[in-house]
């Protein structure tokens, strides 16, 4: 797999809006994302990422596809995740978020699949109350010869993001500098 690391700040995530939803309050409120209602390995996702032991919340995503008339597998299927930690106060700097990164970049670096390319991005976000703090920005692109099979390799990239994300939870679980207080997004 393909990966890309940006720690440069340029990206500004939306974290405010009437479509963001609790879902470690209400995880049922997933089926009204409808990206995730479309695509199970996004309700999936989603459902684990905001599952009540989970370290991560979500505030947003979104799925596209598209295609490039000279690539030998020119249909592409994308998404994006826009990924906390649950803990508010982990969120005001940069660190924590860029360890996050580089070792997921590390573990999917190990995985197999040209037709995969995931990009993680750190970028800035406003929560509640006009604070400032930051976010990962997971975009996963798949390849394929078909429109169907890119959607296919999507879903299973990103269920090697998911394996990743949860790994690299269980060792900062273990490490003990990850408590549960919540985030409150605008």
């Amino acid at each position: 797999m393909r990966v890309v690391l940006t720690l440069d700040v340029a990206e500004v995530c939306q974290a405010t809006g009437t479509d963001r939803y609790d879902l470690h309050l209400a995880p049922a409120m997933v089926e009204r994302i409808e990206p995730a209602r479309n695509h199970l390995p996004l309700r999936t996702l989603l459902a684990n990422l905001n599952a009540h032991s989970s370290l991560f919340a979500t505030f947003g995503c979104k799925v596209w596809t598209s295609s490039e008339a000279t690539s030998a597998e020119p249909h592409i299927f994308a998404s994006r995740v826009d990924l906390i930690f649950l803990s508010e106060a982990v969120n005001f700097g940069p660190g924590p978020l860029e360890n996050l990164a580089r070792r997921l970049r590390d573990l999917l670096e190990k995985e197999p699949g040209d037709a995969l390319r995931v990009e993680l991005r750190l970028a800035s976000v406003e929560f509640a109350g006009d604070t400032n703090g930051y976010c990962l920005r997971l975009v996963l692109f798949a390849r394929g010869a078909t429109p169907e099979q890119a959607e296919i390799r999507w879903g299973l990239g990103l269920a090697r993001v998911q394996q990743a994300l949860l790994f690299v939870a269980r060792a900062l679980r273990q490490q003990g500098s990850f408590g549960s207080e919540r985030v409150t997004l605008g």
